[in-house]
């Protein structure tokens, strides 16, 4: 096997996830997560006709224990690292070779690297820094090369978080042991959330346009920012700190525009009281439901 895998998890993906493989799949292994939501695309028979591994998880997890899956495998199988990928990122033509340089400069340089990421995600830079080998910060998980000998000291992900933020805790895990995730001059192309003129204020103006994702994905958000906080505010606490700050604003902002909001307000406080419990896994299905039911106050 390739001393590179490429991991991606999935959850009912699009043909979109075919073209993106076949473009990969003549330079790496590449392992393919079914995280529980079945195929209605049939998708998955074509990436085994491609090469593809393909692994069909009973029931929905959650992405980390869907990446984990799959790295576990990538290891056993003798890869010295993987990149892990959404079902809907696009790398560049150069990302992979880009990500493995940098990594081989890092290590020669013997700095210790749990993970590089690209600078650029989407629309997010991951480094402000010009350096050779630039720090990152904040990083997302796709995209994310991560190397065997970090993955055995660092540990997987941590799959109570679910959804949401678990790239976040393996960074902050690396901090505290040592370890440096830097930032490779390349870009991924992915969706994060869409943009929506919020009018938390109608009929006042003015409109905002912030991101906004699938409301359940707010009380994930909301949980595991405060399990986070609680987790690493010793060895992280101006980080973890200056975070929670950022998002309280943005869940104000959120159920604010949210329709109706005492539903947004009622999955945020679930989640606030979730967190303050440590309680991981699934959002409970009363949950589940009340977000199924919320839109968004937007302009025309």
């Amino acid at each position: 096997m390739s001393d590179l895998a490429l991991v991606f998890s999935t959850f009912n993906p699009t043909p979109s996830l075919i073209e993106t493989v076949r473009g990969l799949a003549s330079q790496h292994p590449i392992i393919v997560v079914d995280d529980g939501g079945g195929d209605p695309n049939d998708v998955f028979p074509r990436l085994l006709d491609l090469g593809a591994r393909v692994l069909r998880r009973p029931s929905n997890d959650g992405i980390a224990a869907a990446l984990n899956a799959a790295i576990t495998v990538a290891f056993e199988d003798g890869a010295s690292a993987v990149v892990t990928f959404d079902q809907d990122s696009t790398p560049s033509s150069d990302t992979l070779r880009v990500l493995r340089t940098t990594w081989e400069r890092a290590s020669s340089a013997e700095h210790r690297i749990s993970g590089v990421v690209p600078a650029q995600f989407a629309e997010v830079r991951q480094t402000r820094s010009d350096d050779a080998l630039p720090l990152a910060r904040r990083v997302i998980q796709s995209g994310m090369l991560i190397p065997r000998e970090a993955w055995d000291c660092v540990g997987p992900f941590d799959e109570a978080l679910f959804i949401d933020l678990v790239d976040t805790d393996y960074e902050l895990r690396s901090m505290a042991l040592g370890f440096r995730i830097v930032a490779a001059p390349t870009r991924i192309a992915h969706e994060l959330g869409r943009p929506a003129r919020l009018r938390p204020f109608a009929p006042l103006p003015p409109p905002l346009t912030p991101m906004v994702r699938t409301p359940f994905r707010y009380y994930y958000r909301m949980r595991n920012r405060l399990i986070l906080t609680r987790r690493h505010l010793r060895t992280a606490p101006l980080r973890v700190l200056a975070d929670l700050a950022i998002d309280l604003a943005y869940f104000a902002l959120i159920a604010a525009s949210a329709r109706p909001r005492r539903l947004m307000v009622a999955v945020l406080f679930r989640g606030a009281a979730d967190g303050c419990r440590g309680r991981g896994g699934r959002a409970p299905a009363k949950t589940q439901a009340a977000a199924a039911r919320i839109s968004w106050s937007v302009s025309p």
